[in-house]
């Protein structure tokens, strides 16, 4: 918690695939010395009471840390962020454009679309007890993984389906993509997400910063990465 006698903004954090609070935990301590609240959450396998894996995972458990949120008198209700990656940038773009309290929005690696979840046939996430549209992974003999997702993304049908609802989001958005990503296409499909808003005539910026590295990023990158992630929540919610 930011040391400070005033209302401070705050900012949801949480990663993908990854079942720890890494995520939170790195964004955490840059931001609350700035002034900015992070909350982490974990939303699978950690404790007894979350599903086991990612699968079928409901948004309004999301919806629920930020009505945590707004029950800490030092926390300014009218400036909530959300910061993720990878698979957590589906989590992140779903809860954006339902939830109208979240303001800003910065996701690393992120997807144009939602997918199928880890282990079942079915979305990775749900709302309103409702499976979200997502894409399937297909399977090709001897194809890598960021073939597989390139695949299932070049039929335009069902990509439509299962696009994110991006122009429903309430407030600017970073995306910071990995131009080497051997996960998925995470720089083809922010150039999407831009290109998308701008048909849409999206009222708020767009920020699209790309690097020359893996899913994972890099240590050279990484300092930079931070300073632009912390610097648009300052910009954006302060």
């Amino acid at each position: 918690m930011p040391k400070t006698n005033r209302k401070v903004p705050a900012v949801l954090g949480f990663g993908g695939s990854d079942p720890s609070w890494g995520f939170a935990d790195a964004n955490g301590a840059m931001m609350a010395s700035k002034g900015i609240e992070v909350l982490g959450l974990v939303y699978f396998q950690a404790a007894p009471i979350l599903p086991p894996s990612l699968d079928q995972i409901p948004i309004e458990y999301l919806q629920v840390g930020l009505g945590y949120l707004e029950t800490i008198p030092n926390i300014d209700k009218e400036h909530f962020g959300v910061v993720s990656g990878s698979h957590g940038s589906e989590a992140a773009f779903i809860l954006a454009s339902y939830d109208r309290r979240v303001r800003s929005v910065v996701v690393t690696t992120p997807s144009l679309v939602a997918w199928y979840g880890m282990s079942k046939a079915s979305s990775a996430w749900t709302i309103e007890g409702r499976d979200v549209p997502a894409l399937k992974m297909p399977t090709i003999e001897g194809g890598s993984q960021l073939q597989k997702f390139e695949f299932a993304l070049s039929n335009p049908t069902e990509l439509e389906k299962a696009r994110f609802a991006f122009e429903r989001i309430n407030g600017p958005i970073l995306l910071i993509s990995a131009e080497n990503d051997q996960v998925w296409p995470s720089t083809r499909m922010s150039k999407e997400i831009v290109d998308y808003l701008k048909q849409k005539n999206f009222p708020f910026a767009v920020t699209h910063r790309s690097y020359p590295t893996g899913h994972g990023f890099d240590r050279e990158s990484a300092p930079e990465i931070k300073a632009h992630i912390v610097a648009h929540f300052i910009e954006t919610l302060r």
